[in-house]
């Protein structure tokens, strides 16, 4: 890890570059346009700029320095983006957590980081006594930090540096933090923003956790083009999100296929005008077809961009939306700059169509797992006569001949069921296509030795044999279910995803 006594680079026009440039560099093209919004309280691009020095200039005073981490536990704030730029600034290391996150998982996080700051909020502050002797940081006092004439600091390391931890579940259970550095964030991003084309007057609207990088990066895009960002919070992606959509003139949602079935379900219980909405992005998880179609006839005006991902390179691929009905399924090409490739098990890339593991390279791959170097060599290999480093990302799919990229399921959610592997995936995408059912989640009985559907339905007008015997139709008979449960509720991960973990608890 970087030292405290690295080398210093000055703050001029060759200095090395880093996160918070992305702010600098606005409020100096765009002073008075909106950068950040939340319920009560917005700031300009020139004020987030002046509001970050005040808290670089404060964090330096308290000799936090290079490669030193400050741990955010706290709901989406506009506070929690000030001190992420401030700590980039500086060239300390951010770890932004869930705020629900448990007193043991964040115990686990902070014996691996030993951060020198934690910052906690009104919701968090139950977990205090976690932190021992680590200095708090309340949200309401980073709020009142001075900025009304900081000194610069001058960011201190290279853009090859650590900027961010994003913490996994990790292949092993424990925690596993994801290092992003400068210029991971910085290619991506202009990489996503090339497809996505956000625009000037734009107001990206955030509903989900800032410890989900793509809820996070959402703040480099609007800074890219001079965008507003509204602070949302998960609870709020609920039965009000189209009355908040509205109110707040949001133009840009990036979402989850949970987000996006409660939003189809209200617009089509009591629909709220939206004609602002003009791009719709959906990662973290299949977005299925009906969503995908359901979408599409309730914005008409909205260009909706199914994306693939992993957190340990970004972003992989994008489909745009006149690309939609000539590749059904398909998650589009791969990003600029960006190779994505199947490879069998035996290591061998595989011809176009083939199903294999998805390799990618380029140059958003993460360092690796901070403090995980037998984690790191097993997702992240070099291989060939020139030394390529590829991510194995552990999910099954297909690239065609015309680049088109296919996502088949995510290797630690195949399902061996009657001698075949299957991804619960499909059985759920099948699913929603029936009458009434909003979501779904797939999971297998080990002890039992059967296929079991969870489903959340708008009305009980199908029972749990109508439901096998209409999927029956439409799958393979080692992918029709053998139990089906009905849920007010589908459980969700505190990033909005279906967790399969806790339908399994429920069997």
């Amino acid at each position: 890890m970087l030292s405290d006594a690295s080398p210093a680079c000055f703050d001029g026009p060759h200095a090395a570059w880093n996160l918070a440039v992305y702010l600098r560099e606005s409020a100096e093209r765009w002073p008075e346009h909106e950068y950040l919004r939340q319920t009560g309280q917005s700031l300009s691009y020139a004020e987030t700029w002046q509001r970050v020095r005040g808290i670089s200039a404060w964090l330096q005073s308290q000799g936090i320095a290079r490669g030193d981490r400050i741990v955010m536990v706290a709901e989406n704030s506009i506070e929690v983006v000030l001190l992420f730029f401030a700590t980039a600034q500086i060239g300390a290391i951010s770890v932004i957590l869930h705020p629900q996150i448990k007193a043991e998982g964040l115990r686990r996080i902070l014996e691996q980081t030993e951060p020198r700051l934690v910052l906690l909020d009104a919701t968090t502050a139950s977990l205090q006594p976690v932190l021992g002797e680590i200095p708090v940081l309340w949200q309401a006092d980073c709020a009142d930090v001075d900025s009304s004439d900081p000194p610069a600091v001058p960011f201190p390391g290279i853009d090859q540096d650590p900027a961010f931890l994003v913490f996994t579940s990790g292949s092993t259970g424990t925690p596993r933090g994801v290092i992003l550095t400068h210029d991971n964030v910085r290619f991506v991003s202009a990489a996503i923003q090339a497809r996505l084309q956000y625009e000037e007057g734009d107001r990206v609207g955030v509903f989900l956790p800032l410890s989900f990088d793509y809820g996070l990066y959402q703040l480099f895009y609007a800074a890219l083009t001079g965008a507003s960002v509204f602070i949302g919070r998960p609870e709020m992606a609920g039965p009000e999100l189209p009355r908040i959509l509205a109110a707040q003139e949001i133009t840009v949602l990036p979402g989850v296929p949970t987000l996006f079935g409660g939003l189809i379900k209200m617009q089509r219980y009591r629909p709220v005008p939206l004609p602002r909405l003009r791009v719709i992005t959906n990662t973290g998880d299949h977005l299925p077809q009906t969503h995908l179609d359901s979408l599409r006839q309730l914005f008409p005006q909205a260009r909706v961009f199914p994306m693939y991902g992993l957190t340990e390179c970004k972003r992989v691929s994008i489909l745009l939306p006149e690309e939609i009905d000539a590749h059904p399924g398909s998650v589009g090409r791969a990003l600029d700059g960006t190779e994505v490739f199947a490879m069998d098990d035996a290591g061998r890339r595989l011809p176009p169509g083939q199903t294999g593991q998805l390799c990618v390279r380029g140059r958003h791959l993460a360092l690796g797992y901070w403090r995980a170097p037998e984690e790191t060599a097993q997702r992240y290999k070099v291989l060939g006569e020139g030394l390529c480093r590829v991510l194995m990302s552990g999910d099954q799919g297909s690239v065609d001949a015309d680049g088109f990229l296919h996502f088949h399921g995510r290797s630690d959610f195949l399902i061996k069921h009657k001698g075949h592997r299957l991804s619960p995936a499909e059985v759920e995408e099948a699913a929603c296509r029936l009458p009434h059912i909003t979501m779904a989640g797939c999971v297998k009985d080990e002890a039992r030795d059967q296929l079991c559907l969870f489903v959340q339905a708008t009305a009980a007008e199908m029972t749990e044999k109508e439901v096998i015997l209409a999927l029956s139709e439409k799958l393979e008979p080692a992918k029709v279910p053998d139990r089906v449960t009905f849920l007010a509720t589908i459980p969700l991960t505190g990033n909005q995803k279906v967790d399969r973990k806790a339908l399994k608890a429920l069997l």
